[in-house]
This record gives structure tokens, sequence and C-alpha cells, in this order.
């Protein structure tokens, strides 16, 4: 069996200097279950981009992986909850450290990132079109069950 060599690796990276991807950032703030204030994620500061990876997402699914620079200062892939990242967009990955992990993903797992054709945008942006309704229909399921929280509540 043949192992690709880290000389290989780079060569990838570099006949891929970019790709269409969906971008995100980690919310600045949030809070947890016990009502204290966090910021970011274990692993992300708030505001940081990351690169969301749509092969291994559902509607179902409350969590996905995703790149990103870390609390670290590195760059890292996480499992992230879904409502912790916000600002969800279609862009162009340029950063070289993103693009080598993206390369040793698809080299490892079988997983194949967007490229750089004008498909490739249409399924990004089909893709953030679809996180975007998602993420709406949560938050407006979430605010309805407040509402009426506090309806039956001020009723009692």
């Amino acid at each position: 069996m043949k192992y690709n060599t880290g000389d290989e690796a780079m060569k990838k990276v570099e006949e891929k200097d970019w790709c269409f991807g969906v971008v995100g950032n980690i919310v600045k703030t949030h809070m947890s279950e016990d009502g204290s204030l966090l910021y970011g994620t274990p692993a992300f500061r708030g505001g940081a981009r990351v690169y969301i990876d749509e092969k291994n997402w559902t509607d179902a699914f409350d969590s996905i992986s995703v790149i990103g620079f870390s609390r670290g200062n590195r760059y890292q892939v996480a499992e992230v909850p879904t409502a912790l990242i916000e600002n969800v967009r279609c862009g162009r990955i340029l950063a070289p450290a993103v693009l080598e992990i993206i390369h040793h993903i698809e080299v490892l797992d079988g997983w194949t990132w967007w490229g750089r054709t004008a498909a490739d945008k249409r399924e990004t942006e089909a893709f953030v079109a679809r996180w975007n309704s998602t993420m709406a229909a949560e938050t407006r399921k979430v605010r309805l069950d407040v509402e009426t929280d506090g309806k039956m509540q001020a009723a009692l």
C-alpha cells in the first residue's frame, strides 16, 4: 500500500490554491443551560471564522465538523453545535493551512470538498440556503416555545 508523503500532499495543496467553501462564525457569547455567560466554544473563540463541511450534516444533527483557528492558536477540526454558528455564507477558501487540512481529510476519509467550478459554487449556495432556512426554522421554534412557556407561566 502506498502512502502519501508530505511532499506529495503539499504538491496537491499548491495545485489547489483555493476552492469554494461554506464559511461561518462562532457566536461571540451565548448562555449555558445553567444560565452562565459563555464566550465562543471550548475549541474556538467567539467570532472565529470556521469552514463548514457539509458531508456529515443533515437537518436532524445538532452538531457539525468544522475547521477553524482554535484557542490554541492553530487550525484544527472540531465538532461544534450548529446553534453556535452564525453568519453562514459562501466564500473562497484561500488559507494554505486550511487547504492542507481539507486535502488530508479528502485523502484519509475519502470525502471531497468543493472545487473551483461554477457547479461547486452553486452547490455551496444551495447548502447555505438549506442551512439558513433550517436554522431560521429552529429559531422560530425556540421563540414559539419561549412565548408559550411565558404565557403558561403568566396564566398560572
